[in-house]
Protein backbone atom coordinates (compact mmCIF):
# COMPACT_ATOMS: atom_id res chain seq x y z
CA UNK A 1 0.00 0.00 0.00
CA UNK A 2 3.00 2.27 1.01
CA UNK A 3 4.42 1.67 -2.28
CA UNK A 4 1.34 2.70 -4.24
CA UNK A 5 0.95 5.87 -2.44
CA UNK A 6 4.28 6.80 -3.26
CA UNK A 7 4.02 6.06 -6.84
CA UNK A 8 0.93 7.60 -7.08
CA UNK A 9 2.74 10.62 -5.21
CA UNK A 10 5.79 10.86 -7.03
CA UNK A 11 2.97 11.03 -10.78
CA UNK A 12 1.39 13.60 -9.31
CA UNK A 13 4.68 15.86 -8.56
CA UNK A 14 6.19 14.74 -11.60
CA UNK A 15 2.82 16.44 -13.47
CA UNK A 16 2.52 19.17 -11.36
CA UNK A 17 6.53 19.99 -11.96
CA UNK A 18 6.51 20.21 -15.77
CA UNK A 19 3.25 21.98 -15.15
CA UNK A 20 4.83 24.93 -13.60
CA UNK A 21 7.70 24.61 -15.80
CA UNK A 22 5.55 25.09 -18.75
CA UNK A 23 3.72 27.57 -17.21
CA UNK A 24 6.64 29.63 -16.60
CA UNK A 25 8.65 29.30 -20.28
CA UNK A 26 5.00 30.10 -21.52
CA UNK A 27 5.23 33.49 -20.18
CA UNK A 28 8.20 34.38 -20.48
CA UNK A 29 7.70 33.73 -24.32
CA UNK A 30 4.70 35.73 -24.58
CA UNK A 31 7.01 38.91 -22.78
CA UNK A 32 9.77 37.91 -24.98
CA UNK A 33 7.77 37.56 -28.18
CA UNK A 34 5.55 41.07 -26.91
CA UNK A 35 8.61 43.19 -25.95
CA UNK A 36 10.98 41.93 -28.87
CA UNK A 37 14.21 41.24 -26.19
CA UNK A 38 15.25 37.77 -25.69
CA UNK A 39 15.28 38.17 -22.65
CA UNK A 40 12.59 40.29 -21.46
CA UNK A 41 12.97 42.43 -18.13
CA UNK A 42 11.45 41.96 -14.57
CA UNK A 43 8.74 44.72 -15.70
CA UNK A 44 7.76 43.11 -19.04
CA UNK A 45 7.72 39.38 -17.02
CA UNK A 46 5.57 40.77 -14.23
CA UNK A 47 3.19 42.65 -16.89
CA UNK A 48 2.87 39.17 -18.25
CA UNK A 49 2.10 37.33 -15.09
CA UNK A 50 -1.00 40.28 -14.61
CA UNK A 51 -2.08 39.00 -17.93
CA UNK A 52 -1.73 35.78 -17.08
CA UNK A 53 -3.88 35.83 -13.77
CA UNK A 54 -6.85 38.25 -15.85
CA UNK A 55 -6.74 36.68 -19.11
CA UNK A 56 -10.64 34.13 -19.07
CA UNK A 57 -8.59 32.46 -22.30
CA UNK A 58 -5.95 31.28 -19.75
CA UNK A 59 -8.65 30.06 -16.75
CA UNK A 60 -8.37 26.00 -18.20
CA UNK A 61 -4.62 26.29 -17.18
CA UNK A 62 -5.00 28.13 -14.35
CA UNK A 63 -7.44 25.76 -12.79
CA UNK A 64 -5.44 22.89 -13.71
CA UNK A 65 -2.56 24.52 -12.10
CA UNK A 66 -5.17 25.09 -8.74
CA UNK A 67 -6.07 21.39 -8.89
CA UNK A 68 -2.52 19.97 -9.61
CA UNK A 69 -1.38 22.08 -6.53
CA UNK A 70 -3.79 20.94 -4.08
CA UNK A 71 -3.45 17.45 -4.82
CA UNK A 72 0.44 17.60 -4.28
CA UNK A 73 -0.93 19.47 -0.85
CA UNK A 74 -3.03 16.89 -0.29
CA UNK A 75 -0.62 14.24 -0.49
CA UNK A 76 1.97 15.93 1.26
CA UNK A 77 -0.47 16.21 4.30
CA UNK A 78 -1.84 12.75 3.73
CA UNK A 79 1.99 11.19 3.87
CA UNK A 80 2.64 12.94 7.05
CA UNK A 81 -0.55 11.26 8.66
CA UNK A 82 0.32 8.11 11.42
CA UNK A 83 0.34 5.10 9.25
CA UNK A 84 -0.46 2.41 12.23
CA UNK A 85 -2.26 4.10 14.83
CA UNK A 86 -1.08 3.54 18.38
CA UNK A 87 -2.52 0.34 20.07
CA UNK A 88 -5.03 1.11 23.07
CA UNK A 89 -4.09 -1.48 26.06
Amino acid sequence: MQILFLVMSALVFAMWALSIVRTILAVRNRAATRTGNTIPGTAETLREWDIWWRDPALRPERRQLFFMTCSVAALSILASLPTNPPALD
